[in-house]
């Protein structure tokens, strides 16, 4: 971790597990605790980038935890996988820029594409999947698809080669995160799509939570249509019509996609220095808010 550029700068890492009763804080990133007894004073930080669905916060850790890092916009650090930054910081969900000055649709003949290795996740995205291509020419890409990535036949978005063919060949791509649950949106949307001038297909978190951290009018969420046929007949008009398809890019010139924000160091070691000024402090029912954090969340469409 690297501190240079932190209001507080007088922190340091240690990497030897073995030391950590040494430690002013402690990074716990998975559901477990270290072995002995907590020295008094120290602060624990969870730090978690999988959903709740894939990695849990122990019930042991119930008044323990001073502080939470995630993607959840209710953590006491915010470290999202990506934000969009609005050269203007007054724009909304609902801000609409003049289009774009080149037509984003050119040269592309091809409807759907989509990296994914995980074929068994816990949502309903291969389902949805599968009963979109009945109504649109859906690519997949990796483990669960038949499509493979030039040269090296690589089976990842983040390769080069796979994000140029993307970029060049597809118009859409599949943004579908692998839990349905609170804020939950990753790389698939930043990298993948957005900074590859794609048109995501979202399936995740809440409209509202993708609309709070993306440029407006940039992505089409599966929960916007009553199924994924009507979801495939609104595709098949943007595939059709340039001016419809290129209103989705219209944000481009009037900000920026940063497609990894998960530098919370910062904000951990000014808590390091601060936190004894305002005396003990912890999260109540730390396991409860994370683990449950994703019962009852649900599609529209259910098959």
């Amino acid at each position: 971790m690297n501190f240079s550029y932190c209001h507080a700068k007088e922190c340091d890492v240690i990497n030897e597990m073995e030391r950590w009763r040494e430690a002013d804080g402690l990074i716990l990133t998975e559901d477990k605790l270290p072995n002995g007894k907590r020295p008094p004073g120290q602060l624990w930080f969870t730090l978690i980038h999988e959903s709740p669905v894939h990695i849990a916060i122990a019930n042991s850790l119930t008044n323990e935890v001073n502080f939470t890092i995630s993607f959840r916009f209710d953590s006491t650090i915010y470290s999202s996988y990506g934000y969009y930054e609005p050269h203007i910081k007054t724009h909304g969900p609902e801000t609409r820029y003049p289009l774009p000055t080149r037509n984003i649709a050119a040269g592309r003949s091809k409807q759907v594409a989509w990296f994914v290795s995980n074929c068994i996740p816990k949502s309903p995205r291969m389902t949805y999947a599968k009963e979109l291509s009945r109504h649109i020419s859906v690519d997949i890409y990796g483990g669960c698809g038949t499509k493979s990535c030039p040269k090296n036949k690589a089976t990842f978005a983040s390769t080069p080669e796979c994000l140029d063919v993307i970029r060049n060949n597809y118009k859409f791509y599949l943004s579908f995160e692998n839990s349905l649950c609170p804020d939950y949106i990753t790389e698939k949307l930043y990298r993948n799509a957005l900074n590859n001038d794609l048109l995501p297909i979202v399936m995740g978190a809440s409209i509202e939570e993708y609309e709070r951290v993306a440029p407006p009018y940039s992505f089409i969420h599966v929960d916007q249509f009553e199924s994924p046929a009507k979801l495939a007949e609104y595709l098949h008009y943007l595939d059709k019509n340039d001016t419809a398809y290129n209103e989705y890019f219209a944000w481009h010139g009037h900000g920026i996609i940063h497609d990894w924000d998960s530098q919370p160091q910062c904000a951990m070691c000014l808590l390091a220095h601060t936190s004894p000024l305002f005396g003990p402090y912890w999260v109540p029912r730390v396991a409860r808010w994370w683990n449950d954090g994703c019962n009852g969340r649900k599609l529209r469409w259910t098959p």
